[in-house]
């Protein structure tokens, strides 16, 4: 099993910098496949850190009650 995180940033439609973490490279595609779609600039990250690293949101899709609360529809 790999180690390497699964991070996405991106610019949401509301100027927010947005940062994804996910459990599987299928399901990151997924979801950088629809911000590119919607015409916004998406990019991977090689780590994250929120001590050091800026974003205006910062969400664990690895995590059901993250995954639950948050609706890309509603950044793109």
């Amino acid at each position: 099993m790999s180690n390497d995180r699964k991070l996405i940033r991106f610019t949401a439609a509301t100027g927010f910098s947005v940062v994804l973490e996910f459990r599987s490279t299928e399901e990151m595609k997924e979801y950088e496949e629809k911000i590119k779609g919607a015409g916004l600039e998406c990019i991977n990250l090689a780590d994250f850190n929120l001590n050091f690293d800026q974003a205006d949101l910062f969400m664990d899709m690895r995590s059901l009650e993250c995954r639950e609360q948050f609706d890309l529809e509603d950044w793109i």
